[in-house]
């Protein structure tokens, strides 16, 4: 799911970045 989100989304409950999400 968290592929079909762009880079830069983010989070519209903690506003974290979708990277914080994924582990890198």
């Amino acid at each position: 799911p968290f592929d079909q989100l762009p880079d830069d989304w983010t989070c519209p409950v903690c506003n974290a970045p979708k990277e914080a999400f994924e582990p890198v």
